[in-house]
C-alpha cells in the first residue's frame, strides 16, 4: 500500500495520466509562438513611441525619436535604464504611458510566458514536459485554467498593498499628499514588476534612512522577482513538504543571493562616504539589504557611480543572475544558478547523479543550465567589446552597464545618457536580447529530438 500510494502521488505531481505515442512533429525550433510574442511587443512599441513623442507627454524639451524609443523599450522590458530623467523630462501623461508599458511588460510577460510553455508542453513528450515543469515552471493543462487568474490576483494584491504601504511611507517622510499618491502607485507597480523606473528625480536616495519606504520596496521587489509559485507555495503556505523542487531551489538560491550580497555590500561599503556612510550606522544594515534586494529591479538608495570598483564588479555579476523563472525578472534565473551549484558540488564530490533536496536532477536540465550560462556570457562579452570600442567610458562602468542591459536590471553608474548614438542603439538592442533570450531558449528546447543515425563511439577528453 505504501509503494502504491507513493506512485500515485508521484504520477499526480508529474501530471501524467494517459501516454500516447504519436508521430514526431516537425515543428521548427522558433515557431509561431515566438513570432506572435515578438509581433505583439513590436505593436506595443509602435503605439507607445509616438505617444511619448506627443507634446502632452513631455514637460520640457521634446524628446528625439531615439530617446522615446529607448524609453519605451526599457519600460516594456522592465529594465529601468534611461537616457533622460523620468521625473523632469516627462509629464504626468508621459509617466502614465511608461507605467502602462511597465505593467504590460511585467504582468503580460508572466502570463504570456506561462501560456506559451503550456502550449509547447502539449506537443512535447512526457519526459520533456516534466523537464519544462521542473525548470521553467510550465503549468499542466489542468493547472492552466487558473494559472493566469492566479498571476493576475497575485500581482494586483501586492501592488495594491504596496501602494498603501508606500503612501504611508511617503506621507511620513513629508511628501505632499497628491504627490505621495502618484509616487506610491508608480513605485509600487515599478517595484513589483522589477522595472526600476522612478519619478522622484533622485531614485530612492532621499529615503536612504527611511525604513518606512525601503522595507515595502524590498518586499515588492522580492515578491516580483521570485514569482507567484515560489512565494505562494514556499512562503505563504509555510509547508516545505508540499513545495515542489523548483520552489525549494529558487527560494534557497534567493536567500543565498540576497543574504550574501547584503553582507558583501555592507562590509565593503560600510565606510564609503559616498554610499552607505551617508546615513547613520544604525540605518546602514537596512540600506545594505535594500541594495542587495534590488539586484533585478535596479532601484538604488545610494549614488551607484560612487561605489568601490570591486563592488561594481560584484554587482555586475549579480545582475546577470536574475530572478525566478516565471517572474518578470530577466537574467540567467535563480533556478539556473541553483542547478549549476548542485551540479558543481556533485562533480567535485565525484558523484555521477546530481541530488538536490532529496531529488535527482535530470542530466538534460544540467546541460540546459550550462547552455543558458554560455549564451548569456557570449552576449555579455560581445556587447562589452562593442561598447568599449564605441565609447570612451571607463572599463568597469561599461561592464556594469552591459550587465544591467543583458540582465534587464536598470542599475547604472550614470553613463547611459552619455553613451552616444551608436552605443545607445547597441544597449537598446541588448535590452531586447536580454528580455527575449530566455524565451527563445525555451522554444529551442521544445524542438523535437532527432533520432541518432547510428551508434557513436565514446571517447574522453582531458580536463585540468
Amino acid at each position: 500500500m505504501r509503494v502504491t500510494a507513493r506512485r500515485t502521488v508521484r504520477r499526480r505531481l508529474m501530471g501524467s495520466r494517459t501516454i500516447s505515442i504519436e508521430p514526431a512533429s516537425r515543428s521548427r525550433p522558433f515557431g509561431s509562438g515566438a513570432i506572435r510574442i515578438l509581433i505583439g511587443f513590436g505593436l506595443i512599441l509602435a503605439i507607445a513611441t509616438p505617444l511619448l513623442l506627443l507634446p502632452v507627454s513631455h514637460s520640457g524639451q521634446a524628446p528625439t525619436v531615439l530617446e522615446a524609443l529607448f524609453t519605451a523599450i526599457s519600460a516594456i522590458c522592465v529594465t529601468g535604464l534611461v537616457v533622460v530623467d523620468t521625473q523632469t523630462h516627462w509629464s504626468h501623461f508621459g509617466e502614465a504611458v511608461i507605467l502602462g508599458l511597465i505593467q504590460v511588460g511585467g504582468l503580460g510577460y508572466m502570463a504570456g510566458m506561462g501560456i506559451v510553455l503550456w502550449v509547447l508542453g502539449r506537443n512535447l513528450g512526457l519526459r520533456d514536459r516534466n523537464l519544462m515543469r521542473l525548470y521553467y515552471g510550465a503549468p499542466t493543462m489542468r493547472e492552466s485554467a487558473s494559472f493566469v487568474r492566479t498571476i493576475v490576483l497575485y500581482t494586483l494584491t501586492f501592488e495594491v498593498l504596496g501602494t498603501l504601504a508606500l503612501f504611508g511611507g511617503f506621507i511620513s517622510a513629508g511628501v505632499p499628499v497628491a504627490r505621495s499618491v502618484w509616487w506610491a502607485v508608480f513605485h509600487a507597480i515599478s517595484a513589483f514588476n522589477v522595472a526600476g523606473f522612478n519619478v522622484t528625480g533622485e531614485d530612492m536616495r532621499p529615503f536612504a534612512d527611511d525604513p518606512a519606504v525601503l522595507i515595502p520596496m524590498i518586499i515588492l521587489c522580492l515578491a516580483g522577482s521570485l514569482g507567484a509559485v515560489p512565494v505562494i507555495l514556499g512562503v505563504l503556505r509555510l509547508d516545505p513538504r508540499r513545495m515542489p523542487l523548483d520552489a525549494k531551489m529558487v527560494l534557497a538560491a534567493a536567500v543565498c543571493v540576497v543574504g550574501g550580497s547584503a553582507l558583501f555590500i555592507g562590509v565593503t561599503e560600510w565606510a564609503n562616504t559616498g554610499t552607505l556612510a551617508t546615513v547613520a550606522e544604525s540605518d546602514r544594515p537596512v540600506l545594505a539589504l535594500f541594495q542587495a534586494s534590488m539586484w533585478v529591479s535596479g532601484f538604488s538608495a545610494v549614488e551607484t557611480g560612487l561605489l568601490h570598483e570591486h563592488t561594481k564588479l560584484f554587482e555586475s555579476v549579480l545582475m546577470l543572475i536574475g530572478g525566478a523563472a516565471g517572474s518578470p525578472a530577466g537574467g540567467l534565473k535563480l533556478g539556473t544558478l541553483a542547478v549549476l551549484v548542485a551540479g558543481s558540488v556533485a562533480a567535485l564530490r565525484g558523484r555521477e547523479n546530481v541530488i538536490a533536496f532529496g531529488r535527482m536532477l535530470p542530466q538534460a536540465v544540467i546541460r540546459q543550465a550550462v547552455g543558458i550560462v554560455f549564451a548569456f556570457a557570449a552576449v555579455h562579452f560581445v556587447v562589452s567589446m562593442i561598447l568599449l570600442r564605441t565609447t570612451t567610458q571607463p572599463f568597469i562602468d561599461v561592464l556594469y552597464e552591459t550587465s544591467s542591459a543583458v540582465g534587464t536590471v536598470g542599475w547604472s553608474t550614470g553613463i547611459t545618457p552619455d553613451l552616444g548614438t551608436t552605443a545607445t542603439i547597441v544597449v537598446m538592442i541588448t535590452i531586447l536580447v536580454g528580455r527575449f533570450l530566455p524565451l527563445l531558449l525555451v522554444l529551442q528546447i521544445a524542438r523535437t529530438r532527432r533520432a541518432p543515425v547510428g551508434a557513436q563511439l565514446m571517447d574522453n577528453v582531458r580536463l585540468g
